[in-house]
């Protein structure tokens, strides 16, 4: 059984395009898929250095890897990209719509600037991904959105707009399994959790009122006593689960 597991979860001959993947829970994606054998298309939105770190490390691995600067909230760019990476590759067979922005606020305190920014990125840009992905997809690829735990979780104060648009996703989702069930696509949402990335500190504060003035280790303790394995996720426990969703046997 290990041994066709292992079988199952490669990705030999396949490109994978993931949007924000030149750091943080993205460039896991890009490491994880690549160790399963797949080529990657790195997606960055204003930093180049890390984009071209994250190549170098997957180049080292004896994998092929591009960067390609993309803005998710700019529908030119986004159609840009996968123009870029099928010119490159001449075939895309994974697609993970991982770019997001995090975003707290009372409402009578949110301001129609913050509405536009977030869900330009976290709704409207998933799904000007999707239709990209549509377009360009291999017959039988995959394609995996981003959602949250908070689009499903109970309410959390000053979150609603965040919220909001991740829930949007796991709506499109459902819709968009039956709109590419034409060309064999499969269509997945994963909805993670609290996960140590580089700007985890700082938010998981805002989802504990009151903990302010905590120590980073009585935050951790309290946000690891909500999880069924007693600990906060780290970038590889949902890198694993969307390789596997990013393959044949998903």
């Amino acid at each position: 059984m290990a041994a066709q597991a292992s079988l199952t979860s490669r990705l030999d001959g396949k490109v994978a395009l993931i949007t924000g993947s030149s750091r943080g829970m993205g460039r896991q994606h890009a490491l994880e898929f690549a160790s399963r054998g797949a080529d990657i298309v790195i997606n960055y939105s204003s930093s180049p250095a890390p984009a071209e770190a994250t190549v170098k490390k997957l180049t080292d691995m004896g994998r092929q890897a591009i960067a390609i600067k993309a803005d998710m909230s700019k529908p030119a760019e986004i159609a840009e990209l996968f123009a870029k990476a099928y010119e490159h590759f001449k075939h895309i067979d994974i697609v993970v719509s991982n770019s997001g922005v995090e975003s707290f606020g009372h409402i009578s305190e949110i301001k129609p600037e913050e509405i536009d920014r977030v869900l330009s990125i976290n709704t409207k840009g998933q799904l000007l991904v999707a239709q990209q992905a549509y377009k360009y997809l291999t017959p039988g690829g995959r394609l995996v959105m981003l959602s949250s735990i908070s689009a499903q979780a109970k309410g959390i104060k000053n979150h609603s707009l965040y919220s909001g648009s991740k829930g949007a996703i796991e709506a499109f989702v459902r819709c968009l399994a039956l709109d590419f069930g034409d060309k064999k696509i499969t269509v997945i949402a994963l909805a993670p959790g609290g996960v140590k990335t580089d700007m985890y500190v700082e938010a998981a504060r805002l989802y504990v009122p009151g903990s302010e003035d905590w120590s980073d280790e009585k935050l951790e303790q309290t946000l690891a006593e909500w999880t069924p394995l007693g600990r906060v996720g780290v970038p590889e426990d949902i890198s694993r689960v969307c390789a596997i969703a990013g393959g044949a046997n998903a």
